[in-house]
């Protein structure tokens, strides 16, 4: 399935029902945190920090997505360490009662690593390549291959530990990618851009034998309502 088609696709399948969590089975959430100051075009001029923080639409894109969760028998909300993904988890958590929300490192951003002459890289390097068809692994960075195995082998981890359990994990929009499109076979330098909307969900199941399936994607709770239980 191209990106293309599971955009296309996601609507449909977020209206399907799920039913409940089949025995030895594991469901999770994944949520794009809501938008934050580094999302915003142009970026204000402010500290990293100051950007890693919510909106006011990020912190409402929140609620809605813990909104969309409630009564789905979410047993703990994790959240990558960025601030905007904390801050995304905890308004989440919130809505639906959680116990405190864990920081999972697995879950974090992309690490862009550094150029040959040891300088940072930035997105606009790192999607210059992926553009022209390579999913490099920059040094001190990850290729999109490797964040989609980090997050597959964590819910793998997961489901060992939590069977028949529902989890969220907040994340952000190249890890979702990354992820969804192991799932799906898409070759890791067509896995850029991700797509995923500030605070839409995407649900994935991992069976007993450990294969995970993709559910629906990229469904933001603002614009229609979650899948129904």
């Amino acid at each position: 399935m191209t990106f293309a088609a599971w955009i296309l696709a996601s609507l449909a399948l977020a209206q399907a029902t799920l039913g409940p969590v089949p025995a030895g089975a594991l469901r999770v959430y994944l949520v794009r945190h809501g938008q934050s100051f580094s999302n915003l075009e142009p970026a204000p001029d402010l500290p990293a920090d100051q950007l890693d923080r919510l909106t006011d639409l990020g912190h409402e894109q929140s609620r809605r997505a813990g909104a969309a969760l409630r009564d789905r028998g979410v047993a703990l909300v994790l959240s990558s360490p960025a601030g905007r993904a904390k801050a995304t988890a905890e308004e989440i958590r919130a809505v639906l009662s959680a116990p405190p929300v864990p920081v999972e490192p697995r879950l974090r951003p992309l690490a862009l690593g550094r150029s040959a002459d040891g300088k940072p890289l930035d997105w606009d390097r790192r999607i210059a390549e992926w553009k022209a068809g390579r999913d490099p692994t920059p040094d001190g960075g990850e290729s999109m291959e490797q964040v989609g195995q980090r997050v597959h082998d964590l819910l793998r981890s997961l489901a060992r530990e939590r069977a028949g359990r529902s989890l969220v994990l907040v994340t952000h929009s190249e890890v979702i990618g990354a992820l969804v499109g192991r799932i799906e076979g898409t070759p890791p330098a067509k896995r850029y851009p991700p797509q995923a909307k500030n605070g839409s969900i995407t649900a994935v199941e991992i069976g007993g034998d450990g294969t995970v399936r993709l559910l629906f994607a990229n469904q933001a709770p603002a614009e229609a309502p979650a899948a129904a239980h």
